[in-house]
């Protein structure tokens, strides 16, 4: 017997099954047992993207993993394809277990009329790589029917039919409007907020004696080479042209060294 659907609200597991199995809902790569009481269980499909190196696609072979690296954002193309009715929307919650692991949800839900896969977006905020296996639970989408069917539907873009990512790239600041952007410090500053004061601090003591350590090396270079002219018993001519290359040679390497380190860093 089916069960009588609500004008409006959530729908329970077995509304969600009996719409699938009519082909609504999820239309592709559905199981039943992903079927929970009120959602539906999305899975890892075999293509993702690392938004952090380049939102390059990867695709994996069945039976391998997404990896995410340690402060890395990455984009999960579910294996099951959804197709909603025009009075029917998806809220898409990311699995409660991985938050112990250091991974941050970016949650979404799919528009009335939505067709396609969804691309689910995990952040790894820890210092471990993390590997999701293919075909493991990555979300939980839950549908809920409208009063009335919406009169424009859904147009967006599907980034996993291409084989970059879509990201809006008007909104990244270039290096120079953050060069100019009062509101932006200096990058030890910024570097400092973001990591925390300690880590600061060791940056800048490096930063303060970078410098003064390759000069102190060019100069200590330099002596060893007077001190080799005075121990060996070649001609006055060879050696003095070679204590002079050498001199001059690193001279150059600490000129070029201060000039480098003395650069404002990004």
């Amino acid at each position: 017997m089916k069960t009588p659907f609500p004008e409006i609200g959530t729908l329970n597991d077995r509304q969600i099954i009996e719409l699938c199995e009519n082909s609504e809902l999820i239309t592709g790569d559905y199981l039943p047992k992903q079927v929970q009481q009120a959602c539906y269980e999305l899975r890892a499909g075999t293509v993702y993207y690392d938004l952090t190196e380049g939102h390059k696609r990867i695709t994996v072979p069945d039976g391998g993993n997404v990896l995410i690296k340690p402060r890395h954002m990455v984009a999960i193309i579910t294996r099951e394809e959804l197709k909603l009715p025009l009075d029917m929307l998806g809220r898409i919650l990311t699995k409660g277990a991985f938050f112990s692991l250091g991974l941050t949800p970016v949650n979404t839900y799919a528009d009335p009329g939505f067709s396609g896969n969804l691309g689910i977006v995990l952040f790894n905020s820890s210092i471990n790589h993390i590997k999701i296996p293919i075909d493991s639970s990555i979300a939980k989408i839950e549908f809920s029917r409208l009063m009335y069917p919406v009169e424009g539907t859904y147009s967006g873009q599907h980034g996993y039919k291409t084989s970059i990512w879509p990201i809006r790239e008007d909104l990244l600041m270039t290096d120079a409007e953050i060069k100019q952007d009062p509101r932006i410090g200096d990058p030890l500053h910024e570097l400092v907020i973001q990591q925390g004061v300690l880590f600061g601090e060791i940056v800048k003591r490096v930063f303060k004696y970078e410098r003064r350590l390759f000069i102190l090396a060019a100069i200590l270079l330099s002596i060893n080479i007077l001190v080799i002219w005075a121990v060996q018993g070649t001609s006055f001519q060879v050696t003095a042209v070679a204590v002079a290359l050498g001199i001059i040679s690193n001279m150059f390497t600490a000129g070029l060294t201060y000039f480098a380190t003395n650069l404002r860093r990004r």
